[in-house]
């Protein structure tokens, strides 16, 4: 309830609410990972004095002023502060605050944004900030499996459907088929016995 009060002041049309002037995203600088197990970083640089009242672990908001004009554009009709996100301070030197992203708010209650993530020349509020003092959450990495020597791997054939059984059915060769398929004998010399014994027979 807390935080949607000041995200309804912070949309009020005076843009004193951004606290100091000079607290301002100037830089945004992300690391070249080299490795899948290599933690990605984002940081970015605010410009603030030693009166920001700015500390480590400090989680203060990212705003950014939009200019509202009508539909024309020739008219304008004031700026609101939009929240973008929020950001948790990891270090402070003299006129420099390094801080990194801890969230990006939802679009549902607030206005829409042309770009979208926290980006340079957003302004910081310290409005409702919080010490949060959690470690960072690290990206999990998904390790190999190894593969498991003298593993054989088993292939199951489904059973034969009732098509594939009767396509198989049609496919057997038929009784007359096996009879023209079987090697021919040589059958002279039953046909030499044959016209002895006619022969024979006819002597007689």
């Amino acid at each position: 309830m807390l935080l949607a009060l000041l995200f309804a002041s912070l949309l009020q049309s005076s843009p004193a609410h951004a606290g100091p002037a000079s607290m301002t995203i100037v830089d945004v600088r992300r690391n070249i990972t080299l490795a899948n197990d290599e933690e990605p970083y984002k940081d970015f640089y605010i410009a603030a004095d030693g009166s920001s009242g700015l500390k480590k672990n400090l989680v203060v908001t990212a705003v950014r002023k939009l200019n509202v004009r009508d539909a024309s554009g020739a008219n304008a009709v004031g700026e609101i502060l939009v929240p973008v996100g929020q950001l948790k301070i990891i270090a402070i030197y003299d006129k420099v605050a390094v801080a990194r992203e801890f969230t990006l708010l939802s679009r549902d209650d607030l206005p829409m944004l042309e770009q979208i993530g926290i980006m340079t020349g957003d302004r910081i509020e310290t409005r409702g900030s919080f010490i949060d003092n959690s470690k960072p959450k690290k990206k999990k990495v998904a390790e190999a499996v190894p593969a498991t020597p003298g593993v054989t791997v088993a292939i199951l054939t489904p059973p034969a459907s009732s098509a594939a059984k009767d396509l198989q059915a049609s496919a057997a060769p038929t009784a007359p088929e096996k009879a023209l398929a079987q090697p021919v004998v040589n059958t002279g010399e039953k046909l030499e016995k044959v016209a002895d014994s006619g022969n024979n027979s006819g002597n007689e």
